[in-house]
């Protein structure tokens, strides 16, 4: 039956397996009673993609990362994509991290609307209170209900091992996350206005000395533009997590949280807020089951390109529950500059610590796109 959104919606579905530039679905003459040819006209992405990243701050150092696409793999659209990421080279307070991923993704599986994958990851973190070796395999489905709307489901198999400051560990487990992904903005990489928000419940059944649980994540952004093409954006970020189930200790330690640096709170050092432990004659830290970040922003444009930026950021590091006697807070404010280049903006940062005990001077992001 003729229905002009079940037209939109296959040409969107063309478009979103990412093998063509540009999708058009053209309405015919009728050739026949009740018959309406439909032809689809189609201009060809080419097969192969390069990306690659850098971000620099004066605490975590230099991060770079690139991948390589291949759009359609076996003619079904399938994607290949490698993924490579070296982080905090220079570092100040801890080793270089590295990872190396590799996905196959087939779009229209089980539904039109349903991207199907696989993927396999390994790498190393050399943080400041512990190191580790770390492996990920499993598969996933992505269903796209609306423009706006994604929901997604896994089953991944985890394996960590490394030491911190007093002893060895091992983590294995396997998890199923489910999440949901509602996105309003108007622009990704830029947005002035709409809103963003991620959930995510990610299940994890541990094995040996690893506990089982649920770990719980929630991301929501909001924008606001101000005045003639929104020159003034009032932006907004709160994220929340929160593991619940096993104790501290048996607890992977990449599921466990931390505050502070570009992603949290701007201003204070690289996950430099996080849970102190007495093991034995030791005090150790370690990353807190509970994590509370806020995230605001003033943006204004002075020219057609380049504007500048003030933004307020907190979080908090608890343990058991939020707001416990054994958690803390901290903050940082700054100021900053953006140069719109047209595929996203470049971004300078410079924060200082306001509150808080684990800061103590100034810090300085650059990397491209906006802090969120």
């Amino acid at each position: 039956v003729y229905s002009p959104e079940e037209l939109r919606r296959a040409t969107e579905r063309l478009r979103r397996t990412g093998v063509f530039r540009s999708v058009t679905l053209t309405e015919g003459d009728v050739t026949a009673p009740d018959l309406l040819p439909i032809t689809a006209t189609v201009v060809e992405e080419k097969p192969r993609r390069y990306s690659l990243g850098a971000e620099i701050a004066r605490a975590e150092g230099l991060s770079l990362t690139g991948y390589w696409l291949h759009r359609n793999l076996l003619g079904g659209a399938e994607r290949l994509r490698v993924d490579g990421e070296v982080a905090n080279i220079g570092a100040l307070g801890s080793g270089i991290d590295w990872s190396l991923g590799v996905t196959l993704e087939r779009p229209a599986t089980f539904t039109p609307d349903t991207t199907v994958g696989i993927n396999a990851e390994v790498g190393h973190q050399d943080q400041e209170d512990y190191f580790a070796d770390l492996a990920t395999i499993g598969i996933s489905a992505t269903h796209y209900f609306s423009e706006a709307v994604t929901g997604r489901v896994g089953l991944n198999y985890d394996y960590a091992e490394g030491r911190d400051q007093l002893s060895g560990f091992l983590f294995r487990n396997v998890s199923v996350p489910v999440g949901v992904r509602w996105d309003r903005r108007n622009d990704k990489t830029n947005a002035t206005r709409g809103w963003y928000l991620d959930a995510e419940a990610k299940p994890f059944f541990g094995f040996g000395t690893t506990g089982s649980g649920v770990r719980s994540t929630v991301d929501g952004r909001g924008y606001l533009g101000i005045g003639a093409a929104d020159r003034f954006v009032l932006a907004g970020r709160v994220q929340m997590g929160a593991v619940m189930g096993p104790a501290l200790l048996e607890t992977p330690r990449d599921d466990l949280f931390y505050s502070g640096g570009g992603g949290t709170v701007r201003g204070q050092p690289y996950q430099s807020l996080g849970v102190h432990l007495r093991r034995g004659l030791i005090d150790t830290k370690i990353g807190g089951s509970h994590f509370l970040g806020a995230q605001l922003e003033a943006r204004a444009m002075v020219t057609e390109r380049m504007g500048v930026v003030g933004f307020y950021d907190v979080g908090r590091i608890d343990v058991g529950g939020f707001f416990g006697d054994a958690g803390d807070w901290h903050s940082g404010a700054g100021v900053g500059v953006r140069y719109d280049t047209g595929f996203g903006p470049i971004r300078l940062d410079v924060a200082a610590p306001v509150g808080g005990k684990t800061g103590d001077g100034v810090q300085i992001y650059v990397g491209l796109g906006q802090a969120f």
